[in-house]
């Protein structure tokens, strides 16, 4: 059943959707509309995209991509139990006030842990449905994802670069390292702490502004327009 729900006007401002792309933040404020009142959805990646996205034909492909990003910034868990998978929307009762909520049909993450990998069933169906399961319980559970503040040596490794030069061929990737260390080692407290720094390194060349173009052509000094004017006029003399 369709659900009416609200935005906070502070959205746009959040750090965590400012560390993701623009589509990952479409993306989750549509999760809103399908999540019952306690958060839960179904996370299916093709059912989402039918859904959330029905006339967008690259949105099958891209899902997941939006899916890891939110993930990694601890805006939703995704979880299976059994043969389906969850999502569950972090802090969902900062982001929506609900009056006479119903309870929930979908089944809670598993206790414990608050940070799920993001597990895509195509891949699942791959590897086998019985990879990876708690035995007996049927529930795949990962242990949760510890932050940690990026080393004042840090360095981009070869993959970091070759995805900035891919990416974004426009930016100089030395320049980005540096800027990228700086920034991050200045945080302070929580907010400098992340669980997957190469993740916020592909979150940070992304959203880098792209340089104004150039004019191309030379520009006078108005000097030189000045000695231009006298020299048509005494032409014209």
């Amino acid at each position: 059943m369709a659900r009416i729900r609200t935005i906070k006007p502070e959205f746009p401002q959040s750090e965590s959707m400012g560390a993701v792309s623009r589509d990952a933040r479409l993306l989750f404020i549509m999760l809103f509309t399908l999540a019952d009142d306690e958060g839960r959805l179904r996370g299916n990646s093709r059912m989402l995209a039918s859904l959330l996205f029905p006339y967008d034909a690259d949105a099958p492909k891209l899902i997941d991509k939006w899916v890891d990003e939110l993930i990694t910034q601890r805006c939703i868990v995704r979880y299976q139990i059994e043969d389906a998978t969850y999502v569950e929307i972090c802090k969902w009762l900062n982001h929506q006030k609900i009056d006479r909520p119903s309870k929930s049909k979908i089944p809670a993450p598993p206790e414990g842990s608050k940070t799920f990998a993001n597990i895509r069933e195509d891949s699942l169906l791959d590897q086998g449905r019985d990879q990876g399961k708690d035995q007996g319980s049927g529930i795949k559970e990962i242990t949760e994802l510890r932050a940690s503040r990026l080393p004042p040596d840090w360095k981009a490794t070869d993959r970091m670069f070759a995805f900035c030069e891919s990416e974004r061929p426009d930016l100089n990737p030395k320049e980005i390292e540096a800027t990228f260390r700086d920034y991050w080692i200045a945080q302070p407290g929580q907010k400098g702490r992340r669980t997957d720094w190469e993740a916020t390194w592909r979150n940070w060349v992304r959203s880098q502004r792209k340089a104004p173009q150039r004019i191309i052509g030379s520009v006078k000094t108005q000097n030189e327009l000045i000695a231009a004017e006298l020299i048509a006029e005494l032409k014209n003399a």
